[in-house]
């Protein structure tokens, strides 16, 4: 199980992609509670992690603050590309740093940029207002929304609304959207996305 954040140091499309399967593993094994579970994963493992996180949020030019690019650069990176190496890592880094925050509070209690840290996540995360890439958009946002809902991130938001108003809204937003269709008896988009499954995780924004 991963340990450490990491960005390629190539453009090596199996490697990135590996590290973001990593990242969702991780995050999945949080959810399930089976992280601390295992012999080879302890408190001090999930704090070395949340530490790389810290260290590796991305600032440099070519992509906007805040994001866990797994790619050396963002620079002339397709939009699909970016859906994937740039804002796929960033939803699962700030969904495990919510998680951890509300599960292990004594982490963050350990480092004092964590706020600061997960406040640009959450601000990162607005930028594409959540959607995918092309006919894939609204399939992808469903997946976000998922990530997001049940680790833990959509629960904190509600309790502290003011921490990242924009992706609050941003997630009312979609909300609205999604009751406005399932009221007109729309439960499916053009190519089949799943309006009800979709309006679970959001039903409590």
């Amino acid at each position: 199980m991963i340990k450490k954040f990491r960005i390629a140091e190539d453009v090596d499309v199996v490697m990135m992609e590996c590290i973001v399967d990593e990242m969702r593993d991780l995050l999945q094994k949080l959810v399930s509670g089976e992280v601390l579970n295992e012999n080879n994963y302890v408190l001090s493992d999930l704090m070395d992690f949340c530490i790389s996180l810290i260290d590796g949020q991305r600032g440099e030019i070519g992509v906007k603050s805040g994001s866990w690019c797994v790619a050396p650069s963002a620079k002339g990176m397709p939009s699909d590309a970016r859906v994937y190496l740039v804002f796929f890592p960033t939803y699962i880094a700030i969904a495990i740093l919510t998680r951890v925050l509300l599960d292990y509070p004594e982490i963050p209690e350990e480092l004092p940029e964590y706020g600061d840290v997960l406040r640009r996540g959450f601000k990162f995360a607005t930028y594409r207002r959540l959607r995918g890439h092309g006919i894939g958009a609204e399939t992808e946002m469903i997946e976000v929304l998922e990530i997001l809902s049940s680790r833990g991130v959509m629960k904190y938001l509600s309790l502290n609304p003011d921490f990242c108003p924009e992706l609050l809204q941003i997630l009312k937003k979609i909300k609205e959207e999604l009751s406005d269709a399932l009221g007109r008896g729309v439960t499916s988009g053009s190519w089949g996305e799943d309006y009800v499954r979709a309006f679970e995780f959001v039903k409590d924004c």
